[in-house]
């Protein structure tokens, strides 16, 4: 071995598995968060102090570090802040046609909520809104919003 090759240098792979499992909860404001998704509503978290709005909703205020315990409904109606086309599915397969993917952000919220978005002439700026899947089908997940579409 050379001064200059170290061990680290000599190892070109490792084939292993480790078993990790998970299990972490959404916490106090995921929950009433994705719960309002299953109701077929899109909710921030509000703050006492400063009145920042959060979407999704965290638990403390970024600007105040107040817990933040008041949820309102924000929207329906988003604008899309970025926009992305994926050729590769959620499994890592190749899509048969490309999909549209966007950040989209609510009126008076920070943060906001990357998800699919569906419909014609689609840009930064663009207005649009959740499609919930049927409630029936609903589960408290962000898979209950379908697709924002474009207004």
């Amino acid at each position: 071995m050379s001064e200059r090759m170290t061990r680290v240098d000599l190892l070109r792979s490792w084939t292993d598995q480790i078993p990790l499992r998970y299990e972490y909860t959404a916490g106090v404001a995921g929950e009433k968060f994705f719960r309002g998704l299953k109701r077929g509503k899109v909710l921030a978290g509000a703050c006492d102090k400063c009145g920042a709005k959060y979407v999704p909703p965290k638990a403390y205020c970024v600007n105040c570090f107040t817990r933040v315990s008041k949820f309102v409904e924000v929207g329906p109606e988003g604008r899309i802040g970025a926009l992305s086309e994926s050729h590769v599915e959620f499994d890592g397969s190749k899509a048969k046609e490309p999909k549209l993917v966007a950040f989209v952000t609510f009126k008076g919220t920070t943060g906001g909520l990357i998800h699919r978005v569906e419909g014609h002439k689609l840009r930064i700026g663009a207005r649009v809104r959740p499609r919930f899947v049927p409630e029936s089908e609903r589960k408290g997940s962000l898979l209950d919003i379908a697709a924002f579409e474009a207004v």
